[in-house]
């Protein structure tokens, strides 16, 4: 749909559901939403939010989750929890299918900033990042309150060993092949905690999903994932190491430690967290993020290819490696000798230009010539293209290089891609020191090539060198 007519519906929306006179002003979308598309306009005097199915998508399509909720799942669930409490925006509402903008609705443009990037740097956020831990608590408390019989019926409910089985068996249609994945799941299925009362999970209650003023946090956004479920998935999730953004010691979102935010929900519940528990939520929770990269490529696949977001996100399964390899390595023998770190210096050029260097110099162009003049979403998509382009140059001049190298090792240690990866799912007490040595390098490599700047790595080669 062009942008006036999109404009024109919005408007015809505004003006049946909302009233008044407007005028509608100020439409702009939002950086991100790779799963869902987020546009802020004003109606009059009032900021307004439409959270909007991407065009040419379905909600099944469009899904990172099988367990993904509706939008119209989600807006029931807000207002539920709103009247329980709960810090999120007012549902305004509701798009019809006649409305001709495909399925969302509108809500209240709550004040605050979600872009971690922004509040983990900005001197202006500290006193609210202090209080953080609390409201963080408070909000999840409130939340697993919720009486789950007063609850949408669209809600999912699936017992730990459902969500790993379902997770690992979406792993495999995606052409997942890591065998640190694999070690991973086999890890999961040995750990699986007993199931409890479900409550209302939250299911995405991390840095980035809340807006946060200088004062404190003023809402609680993004509610697809939400399901009946362990409430102590809530509480690891957010600390899971790529949602730290770039801080990887502060486990909980980049700002705190999970203790911090801890003793304040078991003092609210009157419930202690078994820390059994929420180890094993972090790992799944980390490994499912995995895997939510590789449905955003796929998603990629089968859309109309807008945008290159989705394909990126696709190439930060090697992130993942790391952090499961660092929280997993007690399972292995460790290796003989430190790792020694993949070389990345690219051999000179000469001659008729490389690939590599195409890459880069077309990067550099898109760099000057289209992110710096642009704004808002347009900027955002020229420096994801950009990010993409970078991956694509090292690939080029390191990936052939690391895939001999891996090779040469899978050789020396008897086993190929699969075999390696079957070991590790059901017996990694056979595996050796230098099978684990492998793991190491491996990650190191893949993630050299993906996200070189990624926090984890530097954490890695301090542990593994």
């Amino acid at each position: 749909m062009d942008d006036t007519l999109f404009a024109a519906s919005l408007e015809t929306v505004c003006r049946d559901r909302l009233g008044g006179a407007g005028p509608m002003a100020q439409l702009q979308r939002l950086s991100g939403g790779a799963s869902m598309q987020s546009w802020r306009f004003s109606w009059g005097d009032e900021a307004l939010i439409l959270r909007l199915m991407p065009e040419g998508l379905t909600g099944q399509d469009a899904a990172i989750d099988s367990a993904s909720l509706s939008l119209d799942g989600q807006a029931d669930v807000i207002e539920r929890a709103g009247a329980q409490g709960v810090m999120v925006p007012a549902v305004r509402a509701r798009l019809r299918p006649s409305d001709g903008l495909g399925e969302g609705f509108i809500m209240a443009c709550a004040p605050g900033e979600a872009l971690p990037q922004v509040l983990l740097r900005d001197p202006t956020y500290t006193a609210a990042l202090s209080a953080l831990p609390r409201q963080w608590a408070e909000q999840l408390a409130a939340i697993h309150a919720i009486p789950v019989d007063t609850l949408p019926a669209e809600l999912p409910c699936r017992t730990p060993a459902q969500m790993v089985a379902e997770l690992e068996e979406k792993w495999r249609i995606l052409g997942g092949v890591s065998p640190i994945y694999a070690l991973a799941f086999g890890w999961l299925e040995r750990a699986l905690p007993d199931p409890v009362k479900p409550a209302l999970c939250h299911g995405d209650f991390r840095m980035g999903n809340l807006l946060i003023t200088p004062d404190g946090l003023s809402a609680v956004l993004d509610w697809e994932l939400a399901h009946l479920g362990d409430p102590v998935q809530d509480l690891a999730f957010g600390c899971i190491p790529s949602w730290r953004f770039g801080r990887y010691d502060k486990v909980l979102g980049g700002f705190a430690q999970p203790e911090d935010m801890l003793r304040h929900y078991e003092a609210l519940t009157g419930t202690a967290v078994d820390r059994s528990r929420f180890d094993f939520w972090l790992v799944y929770s980390c490994l499912w993020w995995g895997v939510c990269c590789l449905v955003m490529a796929d998603i990629w696949r089968r859309s109309e290819r807008e945008g290159p977001e989705r394909l990126v996100i696709g190439r930060r399964v090697s992130e993942v490696e790391i952090d499961l390899l660092l929280m997993l390595s007690n399972s292995l023998p460790p290796p003989d000798a430190p790792i020694s770190w993949p070389a990345t210096e690219s051999p000179p050029e000469n001659g008729v230009p490389g690939s590599a260097a195409l890459i880069e110099v077309v990067s550099g162009w898109i760099d000057s010539a289209v992110a710096q003049p642009a704004s808002g979403h347009a900027r955002f998509e020229a420096k994801v293209a950009i990010n993409a382009l970078g991956m694509a140059a090292r690939d080029a001049a390191l990936g052939p290089g690391f895939a001999a190298l891996q090779d040469q090792r899978l050789s020396a240690i008897g086993h190929d891609r699969a075999s390696l990866a079957a070991l590790l799912r059901t017996e990694p007490a056979e595996a050796t020191s230098a099978i684990h040595h492998h793991l190491r390098r491996l990650a190191a490599e893949n993630c050299l090539i993906d996200q070189p700047r990624y926090a984890g790595l530097d954490v890695a080669r301090r542990l593994w060198c």
